[in-house]
Formats: structure tokens, sequence, C-alpha cells
């Protein structure tokens, strides 16, 4: 009986290990790594920027850092899922793909969810502690996504008026 028990544990865990290997259910994630610097184009000074690589960078880049247990289902599923959310709300590595508006509409996202502490979760800093944001680097953050989206008012897009022909 005990030859049994110890087969049936060995095939569940082979059969873990293989769910975690083939199968992503939030899709490839883990495949897309970029090496763009994250808010290119964006006018931050480095303190803010430092704090934003740190707490959001891991969830909204190309840049994340996969702990062990993103590797083990079905926590690879959660973490996965939560990652590609996370980067179809705002991608950091693509900063320079957004429109004007688009940046604008984010950094006042940002700054809502910031300054409310709905970013970073309390899920994802429970498990991450250094993630956490103090009341000084929310209200920098702020203050940072308040400024740039105002000097990106001053922002005259190419696209508008234009058509590609020389005149």
């Amino acid at each position: 009986m005990k030859n049994i028990l110890r087969a049936f544990a060995l095939g569940v865990a082979s059969v873990v290990v293989l769910a975690s290997v083939l199968v992503h259910p939030g899709g490839s994630a883990k495949a897309v790594r970029s090496d763009n610097p994250l808010l290119t184009s964006a006018e931050i000074e480095p303190a803010v920027f430092e704090t934003i690589a740190r707490s959001c960078q891991n969830c909204h880049s190309e840049k994340t850092e996969w702990p062990w247990y993103s590797h083990i289902a079905p926590m690879s599923w959660l973490v996965e899922d939560d990652v590609s959310q996370a980067r179809s709300h705002m991608n950091l590595s693509h900063w320079d793909d957004y429109t004007v508006e688009e940046k604008q509409g984010l950094l006042t996202r940002v700054a809502a969810v910031v300054r409310s502490n709905q970013m970073p979760p309390a899920r994802y800093t429970l498990i991450h502690p250094g993630a956490k944001l103090s009341p000084a680097e929310r209200e920098q953050i702020y203050a940072w996504a308040h400024a740039e989206r105002h000097r990106l008012k001053s922002v005259i897009p190419t696209s508008i008026g234009t058509s590609g022909v020389s005149r």
C-alpha cells in the first residue's frame, strides 16, 4: 500500500511539473522579454524612476524578474495572468509606442491608483515587501505623473494635420 501511495504522489507531482512547463492559460508573458528602457522619452527624476522601477516594473514592463514559484503550477498561472493583465493596462517598456493622449490617460490613472493605495496591490507587496511605497514615494509619483501629463499637453502630435505628403 505504501508503494502505491508513493507512486500516486510521484505521478501527481509529475503532472504538476509537466503542467507548469506546458500549460500557460494566461498567455506567454514569460516569453516576452525586452531590453527597452522604461519610460523612454518621459521626463522623470532619477529618484522617482528608481521607485517606479522597484515597485512597478515587475508587472508593468517586459523586465519581469520571475520568482521561483512563478514556474510551478498553479502559482505560475496566477502570476503569469497578473503580469499579462498588468502589461495590457500599461507597459513601461513600450512607453514610446503610446500616443500623447494615451500617455496622458495612463498618467492620470497612475496618479489615481498610487495616491489611493490601489497600486502596488497588497497581495503583491505581501510577497514583495520591497515594492511597498511610502507615503512620500506615493506623493512623488503622483507629482511626477501630474507634471508629466502637464508637459505632454504642450507636445503637439506630429500625426495631426499631416498626411505624409510634402507641400
